[in-house]
């Protein structure tokens, strides 16, 4: 049955189906059909280069997290060690300087025998520990 629409005359569902409204030997039909053939191979191998390039991604991705991890892992051992020597730092630090105020009464301590003993005459001193022993 045909069909006329806007003055042409179309042909009938199942002949149009078939033959997609050209001839089966028609060569601009095979010229267009291997075109789309070849787009679609095209389209196929891009389609499975992306894909390996995703999976190729996803795994240096794995790879770059567990490297992440791991340094991360490495830093927080670091920064406890860091701690740990801040502390003993602040532990010598501190022993020193008492050890420095022991120098210096020392060095007070032989400051005032020289002055008591070296400086002063020999009666001087008698005189003192006599006096005291009194």
């Amino acid at each position: 049955m045909d069909i006329s629409v806007n003055g042409r005359k179309e042909r009938n569902e199942v002949t149009k189906g078939l033959t997609n409204g050209h001839a089966i030997n028609d060569q601009s039909y095979k010229q267009l059909n291997e075109r789309l053939e070849q787009i679609a191979r095209y389209l196929e191998q891009e389609l499975t280069g992306k894909q390996q390039t995703i999976i190729e991604q996803r795994q240096e991705i794995k790879r770059l997290k567990a490297e992440i991890n791991r340094k991360t892992s490495v830093i927080s051992e670091l920064e406890g060690q860091l701690n740990q020597t801040t502390q003993h730092t602040e532990g010598h630090r501190q022993l020193i300087n008492k050890l420095l105020n022991d120098i210096a009464h020392f060095q007070n301590d032989i400051d005032w025998y020289k002055r008591t003993y070296e400086r002063r005459s020999i009666w001087g001193v008698l005189k003192e520990k006599l006096t005291k022993k009194k």
